[in-house]
């Protein structure tokens, strides 16, 4: 028993910074409850991860109730359940989440197209998807295009912070920004542009009159979970780990099949 109480003794000592009397540590002893309480407080506590997310139907959508739903939200919470890790989802524009992750520690934006400019300013754990990028015309537009040269003086729509938007004004297109891709189908339907740049999941969620036609793909990118750089490499590896766990016993896939969707 005097073994112990000086080994007791001690690891409260170094818990504390203090030393502890023998007769608070019998009492520990007489109450077994009281040392696991002891040692939980001891224990580093899971920091809660934000996730910040955009709106972007089938992908990610927010209900009237403010509940995130869609493909990506699933995926996440399926993801963070096996990693046994807590965290809250927010919705907001998609260059914001950007920039609050990159000056929040344990946070992460869902989802971001990989391009080599994002690359070193966050951590990523992915793959997540393939988006497959394409100028899309009204149903009644019978314009054709056969190179991006072709559309020069059209106007083009696209989402703020797109890799597709980035891509096409720096082939010298002209394109307009929106942050809400229900916006940019209706003025594409109002005829206020030519082009819409988006992806072929995005247009098939629209139920908002006939859907828009592709005329041209362009375009293919990854889109991943991009998470603060410092963020816990024992999480991060802990998350990638159970996302290819997702993928090895088939959950993606069927996630994928049911937004009627392919991974390839």
């Amino acid at each position: 028993m005097r073994g112990i109480n000086r080994s007791l003794k001690s690891y409260c000592a170094r818990l504390g910074g203090v030393e502890v009397s023998l007769a608070i540590v019998r009492c520990v002893i007489q109450r077994p409850v009281s040392l696991l309480l002891l040692l939980s407080l001891s224990l580093p506590l899971q920091a809660e991860v934000q996730l910040f997310a955009w709106e972007r139907p089938p992908l990610v959508q927010q209900t009237a109730a403010g509940k995130a739903e869609g493909l990506v939200p699933e995926l996440a919470a399926e993801l963070f359940r096996r990693a046994q890790t807590p965290y809250v989802l927010r919705f907001m524009p998609l260059q914001r989440a950007l920039r609050q992750v990159q000056q929040q520690p344990d946070s992460c934006a869902l989802l971001v197209e990989r391009q080599q400019e994002r690359e070193p300013g966050y951590v990523w754990i992915g793959p997540v998807l393939i988006s497959r990028l394409g100028l899309y015309a009204r149903a009644d537009d019978e314009l054709q295009l056969l190179s991006l040269e072709q559309a020069r003086g059209l106007s083009i729509l696209s989402h703020q912070g797109s890799g597709a938007g980035e891509y096409l004004q720096a082939s010298g297109l002209d394109v307009h920004y929106s942050n809400n891709e229900a916006l940019n189908l209706r003025m594409l339907q109002r005829q206020r542009s030519r082009l819409w740049a988006t992806s072929s999941a995005v247009v098939r969620a629209q139920r908002d009159g006939p859907a828009p036609r592709e005329v041209l793909p362009f375009l293919t990118l990854m889109e991943d979970i991009a998470c603060h750089p410092q963020l816990d490499p024992a999480l991060l590896r802990r998350l990638q780990a159970e996302l290819r766990g997702m993928y090895g016993d088939g959950w993606v896939q069927a996630l994928y099949g049911r937004y009627g969707m392919q991974l390839d």
